[in-house]
């Protein structure tokens, strides 16, 4: 199975990487700096692109069994150039071209879910994120949309504050209906995101995770 990671030099990413090549998947890396991606793998390659380059997210889904970003929006109060956006607008229609369904991005509960109940965990983000990061709060709610529009077996998974600490595998979910910790260390969403691989049951779902 080959997998194609979006997102592939961040710190979750690097986790989630590690992981699947542990667990003998071929994994494509896609970045803008390789020089700062110091892993090497015989199941590893490297694809150097950035995220206005369709025709090398193109090349870098095609063929592949699952697509994974973890990318995400700056955390600053204000931006204009929403490449993130742009980027996952690329990804969805790659992988629409070349029939390569399964795609596992991230999120927070800025983005809605159907399933969602009214409790602070599924209301607080989003006020948050308005008030202080109103341009990530606006890249991440249309990134959501993106997704969800598209025809793609699609998982997004959510989380709010994650954290350095080490893997726990003892990862709760909610929708707001069940009391889960906020934070959360970025090896478990890692983990998490490899289990989605073949799990079936958060397709077309949005998972709200934490310890």
């Amino acid at each position: 199975m080959t997998i194609t990671v979006f997102g592939a030099s961040g710190a979750i990413g690097k986790l989630f990487i590690s992981q699947a090549l542990d667990e003998g998947f071929g994994v494509r890396a896609y970045m803008r700096n390789p020089s700062k991606f110091d892993l090497k793998h015989q199941n590893l390659t490297i694809i150097q692109g950035d995220l206005h380059d369709f025709d090398k997210i193109r090349q870098a889904v095609k063929g592949a069994d699952t697509v994974i970003s973890t990318l995400g929006p700056p955390l600053k109060h204000t931006y204009s150039d929403f490449a993130v956006l742009e980027g996952h607008k690329n990804i969805v229609k790659s992988m629409e071209l070349e029939n390569v369904k399964r795609f596992i991005p991230i999120a927070t509960p800025s983005v809605k879910s159907a399933e969602d109940q009214s409790s602070m965990l599924t209301r607080m983000p989003s006020i948050m994120a308005k008030l202080f990061f109103p341009s990530a709060y606006r890249e991440i709610v249309q990134v959501g949309w993106v997704v969800q529009m598209s025809q793609l077996n699609w998982t997004i998974v959510r989380f709010i504050a994650p954290n350095n600490q080490l893997l726990s595998k003892k990862i709760k979910v909610s929708f707001g209906d069940t009391k889960i910790d906020w934070g959360i260390s970025r090896a478990d969403i890692a983990d998490f995101l490899f289990t989605q691989i073949q799990d079936k049951q958060f397709i077309r779902s949005m998972p709200i995770i934490g310890n």
